[in-house]
C-alpha cells in the first residue's frame, strides 16, 4: 500500500502514560493494537466494554483516510488532483475540508504553513530519498510555481491546482486523521483511550482517576523525554529537524522547508510541540512555529487561543506558552534546562 509522505516523527515516550493507567481499569476491558499506516507504526488503545470494536473502527478509519490523502497512490484524491493540473477534480468531503482548512491556516501563519511545496521537497529528494542540494536557480524556478494562489477550491468538493504546482496535505492530514480515529472510537462506545500516530499523540476522554494524562516529549538528540506535560483530552504533536535529514559536504539539511526560500528552516527552534483540541491545527502549527521560531510563536499565540506550545531552542532554553504553567516538568537528566514562559 502506498502512503503519504508524512513528517516522520519519532514516537514520544508513552511509557509514563500507559503505566499510569495500569490498575485503574481491568485488563479485560481494554484492547491495544498496532498497525502500519501513514508511513509509520500506529498504536491504538481503547478502554471500556466496547474497546475491541472501538479499536477495529479506528483502524478502518485510518486505512480509509490513508487511501484518500496519499500523494503516491494513483487512486487517491491528492494524486488525481496533481495529475490533472488546471482542471477541477471532485474529491471526498474529508480531503476538501482539510484543503480548505490548510488554506486558512496559510493565512493565519503568514505563509509559514504551505501545502504547495511538494515539488520543492522533491528537488531536495525528501519525497524520493534520492537526496540532493538543489541550485538556487532550480529553487527559484520551483518556488515560482508554489503558493496558495495556485490552488483553487470550488463548491461541491472540487479542487484545482495550477500547472507545475503539486498539492501535499501530509503536514496537516495526520492530525486530522487522529481526530477522526478518536471519534470512531467514541462512536463505538469507548470510554477513553490513546492513539499514537508515529509520535502524534491523541488522547481520548479522561483517565478514570480524574487525573490528567502525562505525556513525555522526546529530546531531538536522544530517544528519551526531556520534559513531561500534564494535559486533558487533546492532541500533542511535535516537529523537529531530526525527523528527516541528510548530510552533504559536512552540512546537514532537514525536510522542514521555509516556503519563502525553499531551503531548510534556520530559526532558533530545535523542537516544537503544539498542544490543543484540534489535531489538524496542531499538526500545521508545529511546522509553522518550527519555521518561525520563538518570537513568532509568541506573536501567533496572541492571535489565537486555540493551542499551547513548547519549544526547545538553540539557546538551550525551553520556551512555553503561559497556559502551560504548572503543567510542565523537566525529567531528571535535563534539570539544567530552563523553562521560560512567553
Amino acid at each position: 500500500m502506498k502512503t503519504l509522505k508524512y513528517k516522520l516523527i519519532i514516537p514520544l515516550l508513552l511509557l509514563t502514560v500507559l503505566t499510569s493507567l495500569v490498575g485503574c481499569v481491568p485488563k479485560d476491558v481494554s484492547t491495544t493494537a498496532q498497525i502500519f499506516a501513514l508511513d509509520t507504526v500506529i498504536e491504538l488503545t481503547a478502554y471500556g466494554e466496547c474497546a475491541e470494536e472501538a479499536v477495529s473502527n479506528a483502524k478502518a478509519e485510518i486505512y480509509a483516510l490513508e487511501e484518500l490523502f496519499s500523494v503516491t497512490d494513483a487512486d487517491s484524491d491528492i494524486h488525481r488532483i496533481n495529475a490533472s493540473p488546471d482542471e477541477f477534480v471532485k474529491v471526498s468531503e474529508d480531503v476538501y475540508s482539510v484543503a480548505e482548512k490548510a488554506l486558512s491556516l496559510h493565512t493565519l501563519t503568514e505563509g509559514n504553513f504551505d501545502i504547495s511545496l511538494y515539488n520543492v521537497l522533491t528537488l531536495w529528494g525528501f519525497t524520493t530519498k534520492e537526496y540532493n542540494v538543489p541550485s538556487d536557480e532550480d529553487l527559484t524556478e520551483a518556488l515560482a510555481k508554489t503558493g496558495i494562489d495556485k490552488i483553487t477550491l470550488k463548491d461541491g468538493n472540487f479542487v484545482c491546482v495550477a500547472k507545475g504546482c503539486a498539492l501535499d496535505l501530509g503536514g496537516i492530514a495526520k492530525g486530522y486523521i487522529a481526530d477522526k480515529a478518536a471519534q470512531a472510537m467514541r462512536d463505538a462506545g469507548a470510554e477513553y483511550g490513546l492513539i499514537s500516530l508515529g509520535g502524534n499523540i491523541r488522547t481520548i476522554g479522561e483517565k478514570p482517576s480524574g487525573e490528567d494524562w502525562l505525556i513525555g516529549i522526546r529530546h531531538p538528540d536522544i530517544n528519551e523525554p526531556f520534559i513531561t506535560v500534564l494535559s486533558k483530552e487533546c492532541s500533542v504533536i511535535t516537529s523537529g529537524a531530526y525527523q528527516r535529514n541528510f548530510t552533504q559536504n559536512g552540512i546537514t539539511y532537514h525536510h522542514i522547508l521555509n516556503p519563502k526560500t525553499g531551503k531548510p528552516s534556520d530559526s532558533d527552534a530545535v523542537s516544537v510541540t503544539i498542544i490543543g483540541n484540534d489535531g489538524a491545527l496542531c499538526d500545521a502549527l508545529s511546522t509553522a512555529v518550527f519555521i518561525g521560531g520563538t518570537e513568532y510563536a509568541k506573536k501567533l499565540y496572541k492571535n489565537t487561543s486555540d493551542f499551547e506550545y513548547i519549544i526547545l531552542s538553540t539557546d538551550n532554553n525551553i520556551y512555553a506558552s503561559e497556559g502551560l504553567k504548572g503543567k510542565l516538568k523537566l525529567t531528571e537528566k535535563y534539570q539544567n534546562l530552563n523553562i521560560v514562559y512567553k
